[in-house]
């Protein structure tokens, strides 16, 4: 009896450890997954959004070189990018809605995004050029670098 209340104890104790550990985990701090120097503009189709919280993501399949996103893939591979943009009450209040991407779906598009730092093909969204050249915004300004911000990357 005594050795099973220890072990429940010990159980507890760990769960709870584990429990305060995750919201650590939740969120993210932007300067550590993405470059706020540079801006990438990838132009691709929309395949996929998740209007979620805490962040809306989104998929563009584009012939951009991870490696160098300024320019296209040299053997015409597609990459599959993936981007943040805030929170869906932030991106619906600065009067973007979920039909607007969404029924993009399917369209080519160019997102301007801050890279990620990981060499993966993602980044932190500001603005959506959605067919038309109606451009949506999904995120605050990120962009930290120096003077205005530049029409191109310079990776």
């Amino acid at each position: 009896m005594k050795r099973q209340a220890s072990l429940a104890v010990f159980t507890f104790l760990v769960l709870s450890f584990v429990a305060l550990a995750v919201p650590a985990f939740a969120h993210h701090g932007f300067q550590f997954e993405y470059d706020g120097s540079k801006y990438v503009y990838i132009t691709g189709v929309l395949t996929k959004v998740e209007w979620e919280n805490p962040h809306i993501y989104f998929n563009v399949d584009s012939k951009m070189s991870p490696q160098n996103p300024t320019v296209a893939d040299p053997n015409g591979k597609v990459t599959s990018w993936r981007f943040e943009g805030s929170s869906a009450t932030l991106v619906q209040r600065s009067g973007t809605s979920r039909t607007e991407l969404v029924e993009s779906i399917g369209k080519t598009v160019t997102v301007r995004a801050c890279p990620g730092r990981d060499a993966l093909p993602t980044g932190a969204a500001e603005v959506v050029t959605l067919p038309g050249n109606r451009e949506v915004m999904v995120a605050r300004k990120r962009y930290f670098g120096d003077g205005p911000a530049p029409k191109d990357s310079d990776n």
